[in-house]
């Protein structure tokens, strides 16, 4: 059974970025971003949906299937989720390592350096107003 994981809940002040323990499906992603938005309030409010793989888990490219595109297309229809002040929360979704993962020791270490690099990218366009939701498998680990 999968669980939603705030993997910055230690830093509070820092962008947050949400994951989940082991394997998912499509409806724990729908899950996790009303879930989510939730907890955040205001205006402008984005949650960016980091669609991909990091390398560990073989045969599993994002969290439904072994397309990333049939992935981020359902991600894209999720419904638009609130903020606990009823505000509308923008979803974008990400197929971060969908094209070369360019050079690095290992397609591990490639497809994190790549996601850390598109992650810090978005960030600083919308500074504050951004959350990541790594919807993939074990993005935040296993139990």
């Amino acid at each position: 059974m999968p669980t939603l994981v705030n993997i910055t809940l230690k830093t509070p002040s820092a962008v947050q970025i949400w994951g989940f323990y082991d394997s998912i499906i499509l409806r724990d992603v729908a899950k996790a971003v009303e879930t989510i938005a939730a907890g955040l309030s205001g205006d402008g409010q984005e949650i960016h949906i980091m669609s991909g793989t990091h390398g560990y888990c073989t045969g599993k490219i994002g969290a439904v299937a072994t397309r990333e595109e049939k992935f981020a297309d359902q991600d894209r229809s999720l419904a638009n989720p609130r903020t606990k002040d009823g505000k509308s929360v923008t979803l974008v979704v990400h197929d971060f390592n969908t094209g070369g993962l360019g050079s690095a020791p290992d397609r591990v270490t490639a497809a994190m350096s790549k996601l850390n690099t598109e992650m810090r990218t978005i960030e600083s366009a919308k500074p504050g107003k951004v959350t990541f939701l790594l919807a993939y498998c074990c993005s935040a680990g296993s139990k």
